[in-house]
């Protein structure tokens, strides 16, 4: 039986193998979608394939530069064909927690380029409803700390600042230079309607709710293989 890296590994290839010559591709943050980085490198390689990349972070910038895959600026391109990137949690609506990276902002600028929208992940990420493993992360203007989790507070969640990135003291900072915050809503019903009232809060930049973005999701699992839906 493949291992579950074996099997994120497969995932990450079976998306890098649906990347077409010409594209420009929206490149996602995390272990699986490292391997599809890895995997589309080697087409670029071996097939001579002509696709350009936008990235999502700054890990993943890195892993390309090293790599020599090609990147535009995120603010060079307004439509990508495809975008491919992992996530924290995925219910069977193929919506979305994502932000564990503290990415989701910038992920979701990228997301919200383009019609083809690939997930992949393991399937210890596959949830009935979103909220029942993490939080949902938040992106906060500095200043507005205080107002927004008040603000949370009156729509059920309790708000905590990031702490403890590795190798640094102090709070989580955005690629954007932004606060990283975490609000546990338990088990969300209705992810829309909180997606809606997370985003009039005036403060929060980004939330890591991708409801309805998702055109398909690539799964590994143990028992099952890859999965799709």
């Amino acid at each position: 039986m493949a291992s579950m890296d074996e099997l994120k590994k497969a995932a990450g290839v079976r998306a890098a193998d649906m990347i077409k010559d010409g594209m420009t591709v929206g490149l996602g943050t995390g272990s699986t979608a490292a391997h599809m980085v890895n995997r589309l490198a080697e087409r670029i390689k071996t097939e001579g394939l002509h696709v350009v990349g936008v990235s999502t972070s700054w890990s993943t910038t890195l892993q390309c530069r090293s790599l020599g895959i090609p990147l535009k600026e995120m603010g060079e391109v307004s439509h990508l064909d495809m975008v491919i990137d992992g996530a924290d949690e995925i219910d069977d609506q193929r919506n979305l927690i994502k932000g564990r990276g503290a990415a989701h902002l910038l992920e979701k600028i990228v997301a919200s380029m383009t019609d083809n929208y690939v997930i992949i992940a393991d399937s210890g990420k596959k949830v009935n409803k979103l909220g029942e493993k993490f939080a949902v992360p938040l992106e906060i203007i500095p200043g507005a700390i205080a107002v927004v989790t008040e603000r949370v507070k009156k729509l059920g969640g309790d708000l905590k600042v990031r702490m403890g990135a590795p190798g640094k003291d102090g709070p989580v900072i955005s690629d954007s230079g932004n606060l990283i915050a975490d609000a546990k809503f338990g088990i969300i019903e209705d992810a829309d309607k909180l997606a809606r009232n997370l985003e009039h809060i005036v403060g929060i930049v980004g939330h890591g709710l991708f409801v309805g973005m998702a055109t398909k999701v690539i799964l590994a699992d143990a028992e099952k293989g890859l999965v799709e839906f």
